[in-house]
């Protein structure tokens, strides 16, 4: 076929190449090309490209140009099967991946399962729909009772609409909702993995796949068992995108927020399942340290007092050289014993050594003001001036020692 058609032609070309679908494969080829050539001359005689109206009223509609070119070749008239035998299951199977498949990936916010869920139920649906045509034409469908009742629907919905905006939803506004879907899936898909950096390529890539997906459709309507569903999908999420970034919100935030459980805080991070993080870092080793920045040995717990455990990652922790087995492979006394690799910074469980000093100086604690002294009263006469021998204590709410953690995170 002639690859340089375009727009109405392509698309006149493309359903009568479906109503001669029937035809052996080679005589099918030798028939369109003759047709697109014939196409190509009639669209030279509109001087602009022409519509599909204004190419129905110099050739009849697809049908009935086949139907001349089957009679005119010999061919035997097509035999239209019946809408019970393809059309119903067909569209069905349309139906369920409209509706139940853009449903699930919709309610992906609850759980990623559920986006997994709703995208094997519509490519899945819509396959076997395509499947269920058996080769025929799409619009069969409309052959059921139940795709009229369906397209009646649809065109009294479309009748609403002025006949000018009609056109130019069509004429402008669908190439604008192609790049719209295009950008919001394949930019939310690389920003919903993490992966941000790529997003503005990821929406390009999108709004190109899209559009052309978009033309494809026109010139293959059994492309619309895949395109209507993800459409819907894309109806609901590309208006959210647009209201949440609108409002001062991130549109990755829009994907993430539901996330929480999998992802760590900074939106880049992945939370982990046991053990200690701070700022997405996973804590190996916490180094207490007094006032004095002497080391010392101190035990962790929560508000709610529960302990602070890591994994202990000492040389018994980590090569399993415990014989009874029964050592604790966590623990929130802290510091821990780490690994001390040799001057090459291999270990093994033969000269494996390990230590709970810290590898490093802690900074200097702030220098905090001395109490100010208090008046001792002048001894008065008859008063013993002996030192006390009672053993003195801290008085309540006097300062306690303090201590500084320094916190090591996993290697």
């Amino acid at each position: 076929m002639n690859s340089t058609l375009t727009g109405a032609v392509a698309m006149y070309l493309a359903q009568v190449r479906t109503e001669l679908s029937d035809l052996p494969p080679g005589e099918l080829e030798d028939v369109l090309d003759d047709v697109s050539g014939h196409l190509a001359e009639v669209a030279t005689e509109f001087g602009a490209e022409p519509t599909a109206e204004a190419l129905q009223e110099r050739l009849g509609t697809p049908r009935q140009y086949a139907d001349e070119l089957r009679t005119a070749a010999g061919y035997p008239p097509r035999t239209e099967p019946s809408s019970d035998q393809a059309g119903w299951p067909a569209l069905r199977w349309g139906l369920i991946a409209a509706t139940v498949g853009p449903f699930l990936v919709v309610i992906g916010g609850i759980s990623p399962v559920f986006i997994l869920l709703g995208l094997i139920t519509l490519f899945g649906a819509a396959f076997l729909g395509v499947r269920a045509l058996r080769g025929n034409d799409p619009r069969i469908v409309l052959d059921t009772a139940q795709g009229q009742r369906l397209a009646a629907s649809i065109r009294n919905l479309v009748d609403q609409i002025p006949p000018n905006l009609r056109q130019e939803l069509v004429s402008i506004g669908q190439p604008v909702w192609w790049v719209a879907r295009g950008v919001v899936g394949g930019g939310g898909f690389f920003a919903l993995f993490g992966a941000g950096a790529v997003a503005v390529v990821g929406a390009l890539a999108g709004a190109a796949v899209s559009v052309w997906i978009g033309r494809r459709t026109q010139q293959d309507r059994r492309w619309l068992w895949y395109v209507v569903p993800l459409n819907v999908v894309a109806t609901v999420i590309v208006p959210a995108w647009l209201a949440f970034s609108f409002v001062g919100g991130s549109a990755y935030g829009l994907f993430s927020s539901s996330y929480n459980g999998y992802r760590g805080s900074s939106g880049t991070d992945y939370a982990y399942a046991s053990g200690l993080a701070m700022d997405g870092t996973k804590i190996g080793n916490i180094y207490p340290f007094d006032e004095q920045g002497r080391q010392v040995k101190v035990r962790l717990y929560d508000q709610d007092g529960k302990p602070l455990n890591v994994e202990i990652r000492d040389c018994v922790g980590y090569y399993g050289t415990d014989p009874t087995g029964t050592r604790p492979t966590e623990s929130n006394q802290f510091p821990q014993a780490m690994i001390l690799p040799d001057s090459e910074g291999n270990s093994s469980p033969d000269n494996c050594k390990d230590s709970d000093k810290a590898p490093f100086i802690p900074p200097a604690a702030p220098v905090s003001s001395p109490p100010t002294p208090t008046a001792k009263p002048s001894p008065s006469a008859g008063t013993s001036t002996k030192p006390s021998t009672t053993p003195s204590t801290t008085a309540p709410g006097s300062p306690r020692p303090s201590v500084t953690l320094t916190i090591s995170p996993t290697r």
